[in-house]
């Protein structure tokens, strides 16, 4: 029988996942139906549908780069690692510098420790990453490419793991919202729909979608973090040997994908401290949380040796003490401002948070914990003088809370009136079309990547994309006449598409053509004009 099944009789047992607590039956209301199978097979397709999506764009190169480029800081460091684990075996990063040189030497210069390069990033995205490259690179060799994992299957390859890791995300957050609304009593078929609602507008709505075609660690953490809650959800009352271990190892390598997401494992204990199971049968209890400890300190132990080995220390802040501020001043910009701030860039995240708060009611113990962890991982963030993650789309450094926002977004359509449950699904689809739209402009460099942004940049210019790309293209040809010593022509261009609406690019170049061409008077305007508009920046 097909995945999707259409149901003629009045009633019907569908099985949920078979470790589900909560367990329910479905009745049968003669509509399309669907099953949780069903529901995998969708998301498996959705992965398919995104890899072709990105070997497409990965053809087209919009704005000029290949999705497959491995380029910038944070992506060049992650893939040598990569580089040196599979060919090297070793930390030593010194010949892969070489090829691919972070263009930022601040935190990858020569350690005076240790004589080598500096790699201040987790290791945990790195070794995820190690069979995509492997295999990338039998395909080269098979096609005549050099087998040295920098050829174009290689990095292909490379960078196409993050779609996997994204679609596999996307699998384990069904299952923790299906876990979750079917403990809440939800019957079977309904917590399906929902749970698969909520897994879509995830994607579309918040910053997972751009990061899973993006070669950096936050479809990883995506993955482990989803994983992690779903699977602790379902052992949350037991105190089985190996099931507690194996959340050890889903919370060990999440914190070693991204360190500050160490956080997550105490999310058990205060869970456990909230209730009195474990002083009733505290022996069990303590051998369960102790396997789970064990658990977490062997996936550190890749991550301390590679910090012994380049920084001469097991234990180390390898980016430096100046990182960090206390008290947190910019935890309000992590989420408010114009520049990267989760609820503006991604207003989907605010409609889950206020789900969260509505959860609270019914659900404080289950929720507590992650509303724990998500505030200090916002903490830590907000301590940081790089809080906004430089270029970045949305808040990258806070998706590894996404599935306490699919939480409340699943407790606002599970438990809430049916007024409210159908207005949320009714706000979360303009939420995913504007960040979308969010995404085109920063994928296409039609807003600046690391400035506040005017309120036109946020919401004027989505209406408007090709007109606003059509003024980015012109200033950039304009600046190219400015060096050619064609400053007449580039003022005619810049004219013309000036009359479309204020845009700082096109100022800024009128700026440079006006006084290239001795017309003092024109660029003082313009220049005047440039400081208005960025003096609107949110």
């Amino acid at each position: 029988m097909g995945p999707l099944k259409i149901t003629q009789t009045s009633t019907m047992t569908m099985k949920t996942m078979a470790d589900s607590p909560g367990e329910t039956r479905s009745r049968n209301t003669g509509f399309l139906e669907l099953t949780p199978r069903s529901a995998y097979y969708i998301l498996a397709g959705f992965l398919a549908l995104l890899l072709i999506a990105f070997s497409a764009l990965d053809y087209v190169a919009p704005s000029g780069r290949h999705l497959s480029t491995i380029a910038g800081v944070d992506k060049a460091n992650y893939f040598n690692t990569t580089h040196s684990l599979l060919f090297d075996h070793d930390f030593n990063l010194t010949n892969e510098y070489t090829r691919i040189r972070p263009e930022d030497p601040q935190w990858t210069g020569i350690r005076p420790e240790t004589g080598l390069p500096g790699s201040p990033w987790g290791i945990g995205y790195s070794i995820l990453e190690i069979p995509f490259l492997a295999v990338g690179t039998m395909v080269d060799a098979a096609a005549g490419n050099p087998a040295d994992g920098y050829a174009q299957f290689a990095r292909f390859f490379y960078a196409i793991g993050n779609v996997f890791f994204g679609g596999f995300g996307l699998m384990a957050l069904f299952t923790l919202l299906h876990r979750a609304s079917t403990s809440w009593g939800v019957e079977s078929g309904k917590a399906v729909r929902y749970s698969l609602f909520i897994t879509f507008a995830i994607f579309f709505g918040s910053n997972v979608g751009y990061y899973t075609f993006s070669q950096i660690a936050h479809a990883a953490t995506f993955w482990f973090s989803c994983m992690f809650v779903a699977h602790w959800w379902n052992i949350r009352f037991t105190n089985t040997l190996r099931s507690w271990f194996v959340l050890g190892l889903l919370g060990g390598f999440l914190s070693i994908c991204r360190w500050q997401d160490v956080v997550y494992i105490g999310g058990p204990f205060l869970f456990d401290l909230a209730g009195k199971e474990w002083l009733k049968n505290p022996i069990p209890w303590l051998r369960a949380r102790s396997l789970y400890c064990v658990g977490v300190l062997l996936c550190w132990i890749p991550q301390m040796i590679q910090w012994k080995v380049i920084y001469g220390k097991y234990l180390t802040i390898p980016q430096g003490g100046g990182i960090f501020y206390f008290p947190p001043a910019f935890m309000l910009h992590v989420l408010l401002s114009s520049r990267n701030g989760w609820f503006v860039w991604t207003p989907l995240i605010l409609v889950g948070v206020t789900g969260v708060a509505f959860a609270l009611r019914k659900h404080a113990r289950e929720f507590f914990p992650w509303i724990v962890v998500a505030v200090l991982e916002l903490a830590v963030i907000g301590s940081m003088n790089v809080w906004h993650g430089m270029d970045s789309f949305s808040a990258r450094y806070m998706l590894s809370a996404t599935p306490l926002v699919a939480l409340g977004l699943a407790a606002l359509l599970c438990e809430s009136p049916k007024l409210v449950a159908r207005s949320v699904v009714a706000l979360a689809i303009p939420c995913c079309i504007f960040a979308l739209l969010f995404a085109a402009q920063f994928r296409l460099d039609l807003i600046p990547k690391n400035e506040t942004l005017t309120a036109k940049e946020i919401f004027g210019d989505k209406l408007h994309l090709l007109q606003v790309r059509r003024q980015k293209q012109t200033a950039v040809r304009a600046t190219n006449l400015i060096q050619e010593g064609k400053a007449t022509d580039a003022i005619q261009m810049l004219e013309r598409v000036e009359t479309m609406g204020e845009d700082r690019d096109v100022l800024r170049a009128l700026t440079d053509a006006y006084k290239a061409s001795g017309r003092t008077a024109d660029a003082e305007d313009a220049e005047a004009r440039l400081k208005r508009l960025l003096d609107k920046r949110l």
